[in-house]
């Protein structure tokens, strides 16, 4: 096998013994069998044909086929708490819960703490139980969280420099990796029972790993031309040995240290220089620049750098070093086709723009095409920034402030990938319940925190969603089930009135995106549409807001909201909310709850509305009656008339 750009077949085979055997690849070389192709029964054959048939769908259907190997991978990956038919493994919950329960004695003991030890005593009380199944139920959502981080971004276009058989082998070593011991560079192995949540994605580290592992490849993992002490030929014959047993996890953590470790080095200050690399330039040039200095981006990796060069142009700023040299890398500005692409800052793992340099990124960035998308991280950091400056002089936050803080009406975006630690850190030094009254615009007493304290002044309504709630508390403007993080939106859709052609044609004059499976639905014999226009009330919400903290089947939270006075949305809410949504956030999406619909596959699926990078699309999901969703997966429900 020719793995372009990669290692010879012996690397993964030799690790994976098994791989050419296993179902997923029989699939591909059955389905590029079927479609012509002449695929020799050898190992490497096989397996090239399935990395290729991944790059196909990478290229052809990337979210979906992303959001597949998620699923897939989540149920196999983490935890499993639930026994065949769907209910909890109360055994499995329980020898956790006293694993937790052993573990925080333990450290007692260690401590010398006796009599704190001894009111513990020998048994879990109920209580403390129900305390460690919470903390069970949080491991787990965190775990698929983690993970999710390390699927979304191997997926994304920006992982297309990473080849095939490299991404393979990252995610297929997550699965055996547990916890990160810093001192011995390497991660713990994980089991069916671990707890733990899944490595930290580090960019840099992931780049630096390829690097290590296709020099090595190579015979170029030393450089010729530099004298190197016996520590660092000690650690390079260790990084041999590591990269020949195809060990992963133990490069990956080695990386992590390296990259930890300068940027704590890291100098302070803002003064500095743009340098410009061209397309087609000496990657090496580049490379050599952020060398050591633990910036997290993965241009830092040689191999990813020259594909990017390949394909677009840096702008990189540097801060001065003590002799006034531009050393020190702190905002890259990557474009293609003389367009943004993306721009970075070294701010934490998700290389978020650190706030004393978003001017100075702003400045330049705005030369470019494309500069209007990065306006409004501009404006969130700059009053992201406002807002941490009256935290710190001891100022009261507006209601203005508080809503942007938890994010109420959209997102804080940032420069980085995922969330800016900041706003974490910021939250942590605020009350929310003392805040609550402030962003209701009403006195404390005028908020109900439960069924029992709801009155007639009550003004806002945080807790469980209750029986009847919505016909109860239909006047009120704000319900949440906690706050800040789970409002329950309301909205009201104009549907009926155009015909599924009339729809479908609509949705392509206006430029939104149909997946094809959608595009079944909206021609399919069971999509019906209201002769005259109707204005009906939705509500959308998460399965945790109907109180399946560890997710739920479809049929599971289909009868508890039609328990809460909800029903089921007619199928075309999901084009009508499709046009009316177009400030839909970038990332965002939800699913319409309706009478499920077969795809050309004869699967039942309902509709699906999303921002991906591409555009906004109506796209589809599978939803069999005992399918499992996540807690956090949110819904559109119609308001029972």
């Amino acid at each position: 096998m020719s793995i372009e750009g990669g290692p010879s077949p012996e690397f993964l085979t030799e690790k994976y013994a098994d791989l050419h055997k296993t179902p997923e690849v029989d699939k591909s070389v059955q389905k590029l069998r079927r479609e012509g192709e002449k695929i020799p029964d050898k190992k490497e054959s096989r397996i090239d044909a399935h990395f290729r048939r991944i790059d196909r769908a990478l290229e052809g259907k990337r979210g979906f086929f992303t959001h597949l190997v998620k699923d897939k991978l989540t149920k196999d990956f983490t935890i499993n708490l639930q026994k065949e038919d769907g209910t909890e493994d109360e055994g499995k919950v329980e020898k956790l819960a006293n694993g937790l329960f052993e573990s925080e004695k333990e450290v007692l003991r260690r401590r010398g703490m006796g009599a704190e030890l001894e009111e513990y005593g020998d048994t879990i009380s109920p209580e403390d139980y129900e305390k460690y199944r919470q903390q069970i139920y949080s491991q787990k959502a965190e775990q698929e969280k983690t993970l999710g981080v390390w699927i979304d971004y191997l997926g994304s276009e920006e992982a297309n420099f990473y080849p095939t058989w490299f991404k393979y082998l990252a995610l297929r070593s997550l699965q055996k990796m547990g916890k990160r011991d810093r001192d011995v560079q390497d991660y713990s192995k994980r089991s069916a029972n671990t707890l733990t949540p899944f490595p930290d994605l580090s960019r840099e580290a992931l780049a630096l790993t390829l690097d290590a592992i296709k020099k090595k490849e190579a015979g170029a993992l030393i450089d010729t031309e530099k004298e190197y002490t016996e520590d660092e030929q000690e650690k390079i014959k260790e990084l041999e040995t590591v990269i020949g047993h195809g060990d992963f996890a133990k490069l990956y953590a080695h990386f992590q240290n390296e990259v930890e470790e300068a940027r704590r080095e890291a100098k302070v200050g803002t003064a500095g220089e743009w340098r410009y690399f061209p397309k087609g330039s000496d990657p090496q040039v580049l490379k050599k620049t952020l060398e050591g200095k633990g910036t997290e981006w993965c241009t830092a990796g040689g191999d990813v750098c020259a594909s990017q060069l390949r394909m677009g142009e840096f702008w990189v700023y540097y801060t001065y070093d003590q002799d006034k040299k531009p050393a020190n890398p702190r905002v890259a500005i990557y474009l293609i086709n003389g367009e943004i692409s993306e721009v970075r800052g070294v701010y934490g793992k998700d290389q978020d723009l650190e706030l004393d340099f978003v001017d100075i990124a702003r400045e330049k960035y705005q030369e470019f095409p494309g500069s209007e998308k990065y306006e409004k991280k501009d404006h969130d950091m700059k009053y992201l920034s406002k807002i941490e400056d009256k935290i710190q002089a001891g100022f009261v936050l507006t209601k203005d402030d508080l809503i942007f803080l938890y994010e109420m009406d959209s997102k804080i975006e940032g420069f980085g990938h995922g969330a800016d630690p900041r706003v974490a850190e910021l939250r942590k030094t605020r009350n929310p319940k003392e805040d609550a009254p402030t962003v209701f615009d009403c006195r404390p007493e005028e908020i109900a925190w439960s069924e029992q304290e709801i009155g007639p002044q009550t003004k806002a309504y945080v807790g469980p969603l209750f029986k009847g709630i919505f016909d109860r508390l239909a006047h009120l403007e704000y319900i949440y089930t906690a706050f800040p993080e789970a409002r329950i939106r309301r909205s009201e859709l104009e549907i009926g009135g155009k015909t599924a052609q009339e729809l479908e044609r609509e949705l392509e004059q206006k430029n939104f995106k149909i997946y094809d499976y959608a595009r079944d639905m909206l021609r399919s014999k069971d999509f019906t549409t209201l002769r005259n226009p109707e204005t009906i009330d939705l509500v959308r919400l998460k399965v945790r807001d109907l109180g399946f903290t560890s997710g739920a089947t479809t049929e599971q939270i289909y009868t508890r909201a039609l328990e809460l006075g909800l029903e089921l949305c007619p199928a075309e809410v999901g084009p009508h909310q499709r046009l009316k949504d177009t400030d839909q956030q970038l990332g965002d999406w939800h699913l319409i709850a309706m009478k499920q619909i077969a795809d050309r596959i004869g699967i039942p699926s309902v509709f699906r509305l999303s921002h991906r990078a591409d555009g906004l699309w109506l796209d589809h999901d599978w939803a069999y009656p005992d399918y499992s969703w996540y807690p956090d997966d949110e819904l559109m429900f119609r308001l029972r008339k």
